[in-house]
């Protein structure tokens, strides 16, 4: 069953963990606004994002990017990403609800939305990034030469 998830390409299996994994923030933003009520919205934002933070993860480690080892190093790295997407999350957020008068969850389903491409690219080429070889490095030398030889 992982060897099929695996032949899956990365972006697509990207896609779906972080599809469910919005929902699942989602669901935790709901019902800490529906538990606490949503005039302190910023705080429950704050409170959904430590909450997700650690099934995010590891879903992101094991089920897309599969990478071994460097727990701690890799977590740190991710939470930095969560840190910059909190941030944009919080402003678009705050600028739909006060500025365009959005309901909190529409505009929390809209602002978590924009996140998807950039999380991606962060995920892949800063906190799961693998490590470059002296092999690869001289394959992609060979490559470039390559583009002058036809």
């Amino acid at each position: 069953m992982l060897q099929k998830w695996f032949s899956v390409d990365e972006r697509v299996r990207f896609i779906i963990m972080a599809s469910l994994n919005m929902v699942f923030r989602y669901f935790i933003f709901v019902l800490l606004g529906v538990i606490f009520g949503t005039l302190h919205y910023q705080k429950i934002l704050l409170a959904m994002w430590l909450v997700s933070s650690v099934i995010a993860f590891y879903s992101y480690k094991t089920l897309v990017f599969n990478t071994q080892g460097n727990h701690l190093k890799e977590y740190g790295k991710s939470v930095l990403i969560w840190g910059f997407s909190y941030i944009i999350n919080a402003v678009v957020l705050d600028v739909l609800v006060v500025k365009a008068a959005f309901n909190v969850y529409a505009a929390q389903a809209v602002a978590i939305s924009f996140l998807l491409i950039t999380n991606y690219l962060l995920f892949k080429h800063f906190a799961f990034k693998k490590p470059e070889t002296i092999w690869s490095r001289w394959e992609k030398m060979l490559r470039f030469f390559d583009l002058f030889s036809k």
